[in-house]
């Protein structure tokens, strides 16, 4: 369950102390979470039953039983995908990303994928934002665009991508690129080019996420999570066809033009 709390504490700093306190309960102490009521769990803690609410509205859910059932869903979809149970090792690598591309393909929604292309040939300058694992796509994309004679970047400092998101204008498009659409830093950069006119667009591997709230163009991936012990094994490559996808069209209508 990492990538799920990983996405949960993001929101840590923003709790006061009692909300820390539940939130850090439930990341330690997942079985017990999903094994109790919310009365239990307020007798466990020494919390009144409106904190762990509030905690849990705070972090993105509608209430404790929402969070209850984020957990339980996240918890089987883990033990579905584990990739190391030696008996299914390479089926289920196969399986994984079979499903990721098939789901992305369904994904695909062409009108979309004119729309970002019309707004790379119209833009003057296109940003795309990644952090971590989702950043070489956004590489790869840029190296692609500015072989096409489109003035674009990628880059990797936390403190460069905040500064640009500063001095981008209206005529511009900022790509933003993330697994889980939740990471605090991609929100924030969202936040900012939202207040100087950016036009921006979201590419994500999981559906009903923050950033694609904050955007103006949302599109969608499939990215099955996947550890190998403590080891992301999460694959990437859907938000590199989607780049790709929107590449190509690209191409063909400067070669209309």
């Amino acid at each position: 369950m990492q990538t799920f709390f990983k996405r949960l504490l993001q929101h840590r700093d923003d709790l006061s102390t009692l909300e820390k306190q539940v939130l850090d309960f439930f990341v330690q102490n997942p079985e017990r979470v999903l094994q109790v009521k919310l009365d239990e769990l307020s007798k466990d803690l020494f919390v009144s039953t409106a904190t762990i609410s509030r905690t849990c509205q705070q972090i993105g859910f509608q209430g404790f039983q929402d969070f209850k059932y984020a957990l339980g869903k996240n918890k089987e979809q883990e033990e579905e995908n584990s990739i190391t149970k030696p008996s299914s090792f390479f089926p289920a690598h196969k399986k994984r990303f079979i499903k990721d591309l098939e789901l992305t393909l369904s994904y695909i929604d062409e009108n979309k994928i004119e729309k970002v292309a019309n707004e790379i040939h119209q833009s003057t300058h296109v940003e795309l934002f990644g952090m971590g694992n989702s950043l070489p796509p956004c590489v790869d994309a840029a190296k692609k665009l500015m072989l096409a004679g489109k003035i674009c970047n990628a880059r990797e400092d936390w403190d460069e991508l905040k500064s640009v998101a500063s001095i981008m204008g209206s005529n511009d498009l900022a790509i933003l690129v993330s697994n889980s659409g939740e990471t605090k830093n991609m929100l924030q950069f969202a936040d900012i080019l939202k207040d100087r006119n950016v036009k921006t667009v979201a590419i994500t591997g999981r559906h009903h996420n923050q950033l694609q709230e904050k955007v103006h163009l949302s599109l969608h991936t499939h990215i099955t999570t996947a550890y190998f012990g403590e080891l992301d094994m999460c694959s990437r490559f859907p938000l590199s066809l989607v780049l790709d996808f929107i590449i190509l069209a690209y191409l063909k209508k400067v070669k209309d033009y």
